[in-house]
Formats: structure tokens, sequence, C-alpha cells
């Protein structure tokens, strides 16, 4: 049983009865899918061999792991979610976009958010620190499928702090779907905008570094109002002019959203790090090797078993594979 409700997959879709023509028991299957979702089909199944003395082809291997990528798609479309009583521990969520490398559109954004208990984030030292468990949802395409995605975590969840960047569509659906929970503007893009500006509107090295010093501590200390209007009464020419309006519009827009201080005092955390950890060992690891070109269709299914991984949700390939 999923933790979100019944897995079941619609009896005409053509994956729903394994129609791969393998001679595979339900492990052997989930065993060769687990191998296809980590590494290059054809590591996958060089391994399988050394490993496990299991025999099957880089196509196979391939056939299998989109064939249980799709299964999960289409599962989830209609999962019929059982009534649950809302978790009131607090949980961040992270939301950000990484590009793909795609046969039909080159670049591509894929979605991708990061869910995780405020107690799973633990401190190792005092510049290291690990989340012992999150959920993950990734999606190719237009955000509303991605949000309906993520909802089936989020709406289950009373008490949410959400670190993003200043991306005007993830803010609008927050806004309009969790208008009570806590938003933070990620602290280092907040930064990284300012010396961005400061890079064009200072020439002197060290004028430009006082300033930023200044900003910052004002930016800790509540003070982000000050700081715009540190901005606005600056004499900005050529380029400097554009990243003044640029940073202005930004920090106005966010102004809500940039009280680091009072975060801090009650014991938040003001970045997205996690989300920025997440792109690499979620997506990038098995995504963006060297020479990869994938189908729209076909990184969404791997992505859909990295996350169904990485959320620690495995059980439902079980379920899928001995559905057949």
């Amino acid at each position: 049983m999923s933790k979100y409700g019944k897995l079941t997959v619609p009896k005409r879709h053509p994956y729903c009865r394994t129609p791969y023509g393998f001679q595979m028991s339900p492990y052997l299957q989930e065993l060769v899918v687990f191998a296809g979702q980590n590494h290059v089909f054809e590591d996958a199944s060089e391994q399988l061999e050394k490993l496990a003395s299991v025999q099957v082809t880089a196509k196979q291997v391939e056939r299998l792991t989109h064939g249980y990528g799709e299964l999960l798609e289409v599962s989830s479309k209609g999962l019929s979610k059982e009534v649950q009583q809302l978790d009131q521990q607090m949980h961040y969520g992270m939301i950000d976009g990484g590009m793909v490398l795609t046969r039909e559109d080159n670049w591509k954004e894929m979605k991708l958010s990061r869910v995780f208990k405020a107690d799973s984030h633990m401190g190792s030292s005092e510049k290291r620190n690990f989340i012992r468990e999150s959920s993950y949802t990734a999606h190719f395409g237009g955000c509303n499928p991605f949000f309906r995605k993520l909802e089936n975590t989020t709406d289950y969840l009373a008490n949410m702090v959400w670190i993003c960047d200043g991306a005007k569509w993830i803010w609008n659906w927050i806004e309009s779907s969790y208008p009570d929970h806590t938003q933070i503007l990620d602290y280092f893009h907040c930064v990284e905008r300012l010396h961005g500006f400061a890079k064009d509107a200072f020439k002197n090295p060290d004028q430009r570094t006082q300033w930023l010093n200044q900003q910052e501590e004002l930016l800790q200390e509540d003070e982000a109002k000050t700081v715009i209007a540190n901005i606005s009464l600056m004499t900005c020419k050529g380029k400097a002019k554009q990243g003044q309006r640029t940073i202005l519009t930004y920090y106005e827009n966010n102004l809500k959203r940039m009280n680091y201080k009072t975060y801090r005092d009650q014991g938040l955390l003001i970045g997205s790090g996690p989300m920025e950890a997440a792109h690499r060992h979620v997506i990038q690891q098995r995504m963006k090797l060297s020479g990869q070109r994938w189908t729209i269709q076909g990184a969404q299914q791997v992505a859909n078993l990295r996350v169904t991984n990485k959320s620690g949700n495995w059980q439902q390939i079980v379920e899928l594979a001995n559905l057949n």
C-alpha cells in the first residue's frame, strides 16, 4: 500500500500485464528497474551480471526502466487518496527548475520539489549538515501538472515553510493554495542579486565591498526596506541603470519574504541549499551525464523512478511488479 493510497494500474494500459516478453519474476523486474534508474543502461546490464549473475541486455534494462517509469505516471493519475489527518509537524518545502538536454526541445526545464520535516535537518558540524529523509516530485512540462503531483504530499501538511527564489509561478501557487504557510525568499539568491547589481554600479572594488557589507548587514537585521531605499537613491547609468530597476522590482515584489532576522530568531532555515543538492543527486547524477540526450517522455519516466527511490518509496515499484 502506498503511503498516499492504493496504487491501481488501468487495465487497458499497455504496460499493465508486462508485455515485454521477458521471463522474469517480479523480484527480477524490480532489480533490473532499480539498476536502470541508477546507472546508464549499459552499465546497469554489466553490474547485474557481475553482482547478481543475471544476464540482461542493455536494451532489456532500458525497456523495463521506461515501462515502470510510465506505470508510475499513469498509476499516480488514478491514485485513490485515503482520508488522512493533517500532519502538524513543521516541514520545509523548496521548488526550483533545472535543465535537461532533450532531443525534441534542446535544453528543457524539469521542475523539482523537495519537502522534508524540520527535525530531519541535522547538523554534523558548524559548516556541514544533512537531511535524513525527503519527499521529491519531478515534472517535465507546465507548472499546473507539476503542482497537482506535489499536492499529493503538501495537501496533508498543515505547518510549512517555503524557501524559494523569486520565481513568480512558484509564489503565485503558494499564495493561492497555501496562504497561511510561511514564505521565505532564499537568502543566497537575494544576496546574489545584490552582488550582480553592485558589480555594475561600483567600479572601485573597495567601495563595492564596503557597500555590499553594509547592505548585507541591513538585510540580516530585517532592514530590507532600507536596502531598497539605498538602491533607489543611487545615481546609475547604462547597464547599472537597468540593473537598478531589475533589483528594485525583485526586492519590492518579495519584501514580505525578506525578514531574515525574524526567521533566524525563530530557528528557521533561510537558504535553499538542500534544493541545489537535490538537483545534483536526484536528477543530474543520472540524467546529465556526458552525451545523454533524452526524449521528453523518457526523461519523465526515469525521473519518476528517481524521485520514487530517493523519497524512500520504492515499495511502489514492488507493488506494481506484483500486479503483473
